[in-house]
């Protein structure tokens, strides 16, 4: 590798990136590589996880039909639907109260690990963290002066009963650390993109965070995922790239995957969250935990697959009358 040259993301295994300095400013042109020939050992099955994870949970959706209400139970002139059991809607509140909580478990995750990433970079290069505040700064109050409007530093540092102390002792001075163990995810991304580019570096993860921490936001404010939104979503453009290589060839589901990962708000992001676990988070230990967190999300997505599949001939059996370890609600 040439001297100035950052190597990022070893395939698509959690690589950190690995800068080399050149004086005191380099100026790097990044060397991407991606291919699974690039990912080795545990790297890989995770990769192998996740993409199956992807593309399970877009058959299971399109398995779910969540207009089906519209079309299997008759509305009386009120609006009112009419003979609509329960245990549906509570089988759907089920299924998305696990999808949330596995959604939280890999942005808490993702975020981490960016964090740690951020650190290893900062000390590769030898930096300054104090210079890396001072520059994410500036970067932002001329961002906030296009808009007309005014940027306050100390507002990145969020108060509460576990950090107001060492906020109060070391603000004036304003240490990376002080900064990351108190801004928000959207604050520590943005910081990060300024250190990425004052360093001029290239990090392919760093376009996927925006996707990362939407869907963490809807699923911390208890928002329903599986009701499609109305709204088009901001295409991540590295996903045309990524997405290829993240899904099997001969998975059934993969054409499907990848055109609902261009256009649907919940695919894509969900694709951003995957793809930057498996980018990102190097323990061992926290993705076997997700990955059987995920299992359990998909076992119990299929638990009542059958009334989804073909909800006329299912209809007829009341989901009360069915065995005990059946049930949906004796399963959340």
């Amino acid at each position: 590798m040439r001297d100035g040259h950052l190597r990022l993301l070893s395939g698509v295994g959690p690589c950190a990136p690995r800068p080399v300095r050149r004086n005191r400013r380099p100026q790097p042109r990044p060397t991407v590589r991606t291919g699974p020939e690039q990912s080795h050992g545990t790297n890989q099955a995770h990769a192998g996880t996740c993409g199956k994870l992807n593309t399970a949970i877009v058959k299971s959706f399109l398995h779910i039909n969540f207009k089906a209400f519209d079309k299997n139970f008759k509305r009386d002139q009120q609006g009112n639907y009419s003979k609509l059991d329960f245990a549906y809607l509570k089988d759907i509140s089920t299924i998305d109260f696990k999808l949330r909580m596995l959604i939280l478990r890999m942005t808490g995750d993702i975020e981490h690990a960016l964090r740690i990433r951020f650190n290893n970079l900062i000390s590769r290069v030898q930096e300054d963290g104090y210079q890396v505040i001072a520059d994410y700064e500036k970067d932002q109050s001329l961002c906030y002066a296009k808009q007309d409007k005014p940027f306050v530093p100390e507002n990145d540092y969020k108060k509460s009963v576990y950090t107001e102390g060492m906020i109060d002792k070391y603000l004036d001075q304003k240490p990376v650390w002080l900064f990351w163990e108190t801004c928000t995810l959207n604050s520590l991304i943005r910081c990060y993109s300024s250190f990425l580019e004052h360093r001029k570096f290239c990090d392919m993860t760093y376009s996927l965070l925006y996707g990362v921490r939407l869907l963490r936001n809807s699923a911390s404010h208890h928002n329903c995922l599986l009701i499609p939104p109305a709204a088009t979503i901001k295409k991540t453009i590295v996903l045309d790239s990524l997405m290829p290589i993240f899904l099997a060839t001969d998975d059934p589901a993969r054409g499907k995957t990848l055109d609902l990962a261009q256009s649907d708000p919940l695919i894509h992001d969900l694709s951003c969250i995957l793809l930057s676990h498996i980018n990102l988070v190097k323990s061992a230990g926290m993705r076997r935990y997700t990955e059987d967190q995920a299992a359990s999300v998909l076992r119990r997505i299929d638990e009542h697959a059958a009334w989804y599949k073909d909800p006329q001939a299912a209809a007829a059996t009341s989901w009360t009358n069915l065995p005990p370890s059946n049930c949906c609600y004796r399963n959340i």
